[in-house]
């Protein structure tokens, strides 16, 4: 997949424009006693700030070098921002009679999910390097746009309705179901491909590049979590009779705090040199947000009227639950944290000056797995990095050893002492430069 295109300029004025006009029309619609949850002010203002913090990020990671994360995180804070335009669109043309409702309304109802991928994107493509993206990124474009096509063509409301919907799922019906079923477990299976490749390779990886991988994968993990969520609220509209717009409401500020995540950790790994503190928040913070689903939807079962328990036997099992759940959690987080946190402080210097070969013979390419490879990456950590396949990595490694000289030995590592020849030279590249 070819560089991302930017958003151009006039383009972010005007979809600035645009979403400032939707918020202030949503919240009007709410003064004239349009009470849908769609014009709640606590979602509108979630929606809004998280499109704030995107385009703020977005302007940190241009500004740390790291352009793709940046355009991505400006696409984001569209993506927020046409979210808000939509639903002011369906919210005039169901309250007018318009022709166009039912097309507002499809189109608002699938306007979710694009953030979704592009939040895994930011944080993905903040640990990248050069204007290639991984093969992760082409499948979780692909897969997200086809099931966002097949939810704005499928999945209509249910009516006479009055106003918009709720998520609740009685308020919808899907055309050909199991089509709309294989749509929905598509775009699961999606949002856990870049995740699950970034933990691998942070896993694999020591010291900063650990870190930084590991930040990475926490932020995509943040979209997952909030399908999670949206799932736990089908389970608390029934058996555990939630208010739908209640629950609706909750997943606007969820989807706007999963981006504000997202796009924070994109700018810690960016950045380079992460603090052991930096680290301990983001790995706690997404395992708490997991646990707290757990809590919240075993909870909701619990208490459920159908299963007749007093009060006092709901609250033993939810307490033990969020003992055992959130315990487990916090012990788990801190061990992980723990983990990914690098040796050093702060690894920043390792890699050569720009436009420099720090090792003689080896070609530029060579040296830039050579200074991945440094900061303690594994084949699939560098492989994250670099946009590249683990067996290029491979053959390009076999070419450092031996240009090198670095023949196997069973005394030694070959990866520990080829990072020792990198830190030395680019400790000597240093003190010429001084």
């Amino acid at each position: 997949m070819t560089a991302v295109a930017r958003l151009p300029s006039a383009g972010r004025v005007l979809a600035g424009v645009a979403g400032g006009v939707a918020v202030a029309a949503l919240l009007a619609f709410r003064l004239a006693g349009h009470d849908e949850f769609v014009t709640d002010p606590v979602g509108v203002l979630a929606l809004a700030a998280g499109a704030t913090g995107a385009a703020v990020a977005a302007t940190r990671l241009a500004r740390v070098g790291n352009r793709r994360a940046g355009t991505l995180a400006t696409w984001l804070c569209a993506a927020l921002l046409a979210y808000l335009v939509l639903a002011a669109w369906a919210v005039w043309a169901v309250t007018a009679g318009h022709p166009t409702a039912a097309l507002a309304v499809a189109a608002w109802n699938s306007a979710w999910i694009p953030p979704l991928a592009l939040m895994q994107l930011t944080a993905s493509a903040a640990i990248r390097t050069g204007a290639r993206a991984p093969w992760t990124h082409s499948v979780l474009v692909a897969a997200i746009g086809t099931v966002t096509l097949a939810n704005a063509l499928l999945t209509t409301a249910s009516e006479p309705f009055t106003g918009l919907p709720t998520i609740a799922p009685e308020s919808w019906r899907t055309v050909i179901e199991p089509v709309g079923a294989f749509a929905t477990l598509l775009g699961v299976l999606a949002l856990l491909l870049v995740p699950v490749t970034l933990w691998r390779a942070a896993l694999g990886s020591e010291g900063s590049a650990r870190a930084r991988i590991g930040i990475a994968a926490a932020g995509a993990t943040a979209a997952p979590l909030t399908v999670c969520f949206c799932l736990l609220l089908a389970v608390a509209r029934d058996p555990g009779a939630v208010e739908p717009s209640l629950g609706s409401v909750a997943f606007l500020v969820a989807l706007a705090g999963a981006s504000a995540f997202s796009t924070a950790c994109a700018l810690i790994a960016a950045r380079g040199g992460v603090e052991r503190r930096q680290v301990a928040i983001v790995v706690r913070g997404t395992g708490l947000a997991g646990a707290a689903l757990a809590v919240i939807g075993t909870g909701t079962i619990i208490a459920a009227p159908g299963l007749r328990l007093g009060a006092t036997s709901v609250a033993f099992l939810v307490t033990a639950v969020t003992a055992v759940v959130g315990g487990g959690a916090w012990a788990g987080t801190g061990r992980l944290a723990r983990i990914l946190t690098p040796q050093v402080p702060n690894d920043k210097g390792l890699a050569a000056p720009t436009g420099e070969v720090p090792v003689t013979g080896l070609t530029p390419r060579e040296a830039e797995v050579l200074a991945v490879l440094a900061e303690g990456a594994s084949n699939a950590g560098i492989a994250a990095q670099l946009v590249v396949s683990e067996r290029t990595v491979d053959a390009h490694l076999r070419a450092i050893f031996v240009k090198l000289g670095l023949t196997p030995d069973a005394e030694t590592n070959r990866r520990v002492r080829a990072t020792r020849i990198w830190l030395d030279h680019a400790a000597a590249n240093r003190d010429h430069r001084g």
